[in-house]
């Protein structure tokens, strides 16, 4: 009797163990790794499935690149974005399949994406019916396990922060603060006939709505009155002494090409304190419209927004002046980028309906990541605002 009752703990034991295996070993799992796995469900037509994997990818590595080292001196063809256009289209999810098809042709034109974007505009589609873009799980696309759905379509449960509360947090601090210079320019001449590049570009990324853009009126004027020129700011070096004077974070400086009726823009984005780059992205016309030209800079405008998600963590530990953080590389962390410390305090009751509307925030100071592993970062004080940080206090991206 012993010796089967030892026998039932023991199975139940193993059975535990390859559950919890299995369930860590999507977490383990490197860019890589999972992007081989999205590719070999999509062999299998398990669209859901591919999803969740590729999603996975662009987490750590964002980029459609037709060469991508993924460790040593091994490369691979990587177009996470592309293959979850397709896995939308053959789904029925035409709007999602043409927003990720765009973004992969914009970071890395390939013939695959074009003929999938091809088949949309000509109406081709799979032999489903063509659905909006999912707000919710639709009954007919749910897996028996929810955590098979991308994360954000998944359903809500109790266990989910209510929406004030989320949104309390997307609001601590100030979003990054950039300035965009003038960039240099070949081959131009009358090409662009009235068409305003630079404003074209400072509208782009204040539509993307994830940065503090400053208006170029408001820039020409701090230029002007620290006798600074408006152009040939290429040097990384000066370009970040611009910034410190003006007060922003990161500048933005590059250079627009022309020729044979396409244009090609380079850019990048300096940090002010340390000169370094933050993110650096081109991108494409084939054709010199106020159309195209918006598409351009409306793509590049979303490739600077990618190198920037908003991550939000907690501080796990504090030593002097340097902070453990619980997010890094795979939450989409990197170096050099910029966090907003803050500690919630009471909540806040409306008087009337006694409903909790949100918390009290204070923010205790922000700071910069030094150094960013799989799952954890360390980041310095750059400025204090309100007392020292504390292990558990939140923290969120500029």
């Amino acid at each position: 009797m012993k010796v089967g009752k030892y026998f039932i703990i023991l199975f139940l034991y193993i059975s535990l163990f390859y559950v919890f295996d299995s369930h860590n070993a999507f977490a383990q799992m490197k860019w890589y790794q999972a992007y081989e796995k999205g590719l070999e469900a999509m062999k299998d037509a398990q669209w859901q499935q591919a999803i969740k994997y590729l999603e996975s990818a662009v987490r750590v590595k964002d980029k459609d690149k037709a060469k991508t080292r993924a460790y040593g001196a091994v490369f691979i063809s990587y177009f996470p974005h592309r293959e979850m256009g397709i896995c939308w289209f053959n789904l029925g999810y035409i709007e999602n399949a043409k927003q990720e098809l765009l973004l992969s042709i914009g970071q890395s034109s390939s013939f695959r994406a074009k003929e999938y974007l091809k088949r949309i505009e000509d109406g081709d589609y799979p032999s489903v019916t063509p659905k909006p873009a999912p707000t919710t799980p639709d009954q007919d696309l749910q897996p028996r396990n929810q955590d098979d759905l991308p994360s954000a379509f998944r359903p809500k449960t109790d266990e989910t922060p209510p929406a004030e509360e989320s949104n309390t947090a997307m609001l601590v601090g100030e979003r990054l603060s950039i300035a965009i210079l003038p960039f240099s320019s070949k081959g131009i001449g009358n090409a662009f006939g009235e068409i305003d590049l630079l404003d074209k570009l400072i509208t782009g990324f204040v539509n993307v709505q994830r940065f503090k853009i400053i208006e170029r009126a408001q820039l020409e004027k701090i230029l002007a009155e620290q006798k600074l020129g408006l152009s040939g700011v290429v040097d990384a070096s000066t370009a970040a002494q611009i910034g410190k004077g003006i007060g922003v974070d990161a500048v933005m400086t590059g250079s627009v090409t022309v020729g044979q009726n396409a244009v090609s823009i380079d850019a990048r984005l300096i940090d002010t304190e340390t000169a370094a780059i933050l993110s650096a992205q081109d991108a494409f016309s084939s054709g010199i419209s106020l159309q195209a030209l918006s598409q351009m800079l409306t793509n590049l405008a979303q490739k600077v927004k990618n190198d920037f998600p908003i991550v939000n963590g907690f501080i796990i530990g504090v030593n002097n002046e340097k902070l453990t953080l619980d997010v890094g590389l795979t939450n989409g962390i990197k170096k050099g980028m910029k966090c907003n410390v803050f500690r919630e305090g009471a909540p806040i009751v409306h008087p009337v309906t006694g409903k909790v509307i949100g918390k009290m925030i204070d923010e205790i100071c922000e700071i910069q990541i030094i150094d960013a592993f799989d799952a954890y970062s360390f980041a310095s004080i750059t400025k204090i605002k309100k007392g020292t940080p504390s292990i558990q206090d939140k923290i969120i991206t500029k």
